[in-house]
Parts: C-alpha cells; sequence; structure tokens
C-alpha cells in the first residue's frame, strides 16, 4: 500500500511538472515562439514556419536603455581612476566607486542600499581643479527591524562642463 501512494505521488509530481513545463514553453530556444506560425505563399495553400512572431513593437527603434545592465558599469561608461578620486574624507563603508556617463558631463556613483540603510549624494561645488561631491549614508535608529536586502544602486551627479582632468573630492554630508 505504502508503494503504491509512493508511485502516484511521483506520477502526479512527474505530471503537474511537465505541465507546467508546457505552459511556460521550457525547452524553446530563447526568442523563439514555441507554437508554429503560418504563412501564405501561394493563394490556397498554408505554409507552417516555425520562429519567433512579429511584434508590434517591432517597427520601432531600439530604446536607449535596452541591453544596458541592472548592476555593475553600462557599456560605453567609463571608471573613474582611483587617482583621479580623493576619498580621504569619507568614513569607513561608504561607497567611493564612481564611473562617468559617455559624455563626461554626468558622474556616477555606484552604492549598495538594503534594508534601513540609504545612500545619495550631490555635487557641493565645481571649480576648473576639481568637483567635490557630499555623500550621506543614512541608517535606521538601533533598535529598529530592517528587511534584510541588499541592491545596487546608481546615483547620477550631473556636471556644469565635462569632468576631464579634475579631481573627484568625495566628502561626508
Amino acid at each position: 500500500m505504502r508503494t503504491t501512494v509512493k508511485l502516484l505521488g511521483a506520477g502526479l509530481l512527474l505530471l503537474t511538472a511537465t505541465a507546467c513545463a508546457a505552459n511556460s514553453g521550457a525547452g524553446a530556444p530563447a526568442g523563439t515562439s514555441s507554437a508554429p506560425t503560418t504563412s501564405t505563399s501561394v493563394p490556397g495553400t498554408v505554409t507552417p514556419t516555425l520562429g519567433p512572431s512579429s511584434s508590434p513593437a517591432a517597427g520601432r527603434p531600439p530604446s536607449q536603455t535596452a541591453g544596458r545592465p541592472t548592476q555593475g558599469i553600462a557599456p560605453g561608461d567609463d571608471v573613474v581612476a582611483e587617482t583621479q578620486v580623493d576619498a580621504r574624507g569619507l568614513p569607513e563603508g561608504y561607497p567611493r566607486s564612481l564611473t562617468r556617463s559617455l559624455d563626461g558631463r554626468t558622474l556616477i556613483l555606484q552604492a549598495e542600499e538594503g534594508g534601513c540603510r540609504r545612500v545619495s549624494a550631490r555635487v557641493s561645488e565645481q571649480t576648473a581643479q576639481q568637483v567635490v561631491v557630499l555623500v550621506a549614508v543614512a541608517s535606521a535608529p538601533k533598535g529598529q527591524m530592517c528587511p534584510d536586502y541588499i541592491k545596487e544602486i546608481k546615483v547620477p551627479l550631473a556636471l556644469v562642463a565635462p569632468l576631464g582632468t579634475r579631481t573627484v573630492v568625495l566628502r561626508q554630508g
């Protein structure tokens, strides 16, 4: 009796997994439709073809953010060299990773925040020699419960002129 129950349970589990995989299109190569589409080449005949179906978005140009990663450095963005960043004014644990946009007019501070920790930054001063960025990290009061997660964020900092060879000075603020 126990063996029969186990076999029926395993069969039911296998059947459920197979049905779910069939409904989700699992096993089909990425970018292809699991259902065949049809095309007509000669009046009165229908020829089945496999491949992606045309979507309404096919005629639109790709967006500027399509293909850009959600984490890490975006293609074309440039890491600001450590020799160009003065982070001596920041306490331990504050974000120090900077990239610049393609045109050099936007600095991007990459940081991790989560739970009750929030990171913000702003440009406070720009001269011909340096750009001063104030970085603030806010935490929850002691004893407050916070959700347990971490996410990577990017804080854009607009510059009046391209960064060029100017030094970026990071300060607590």
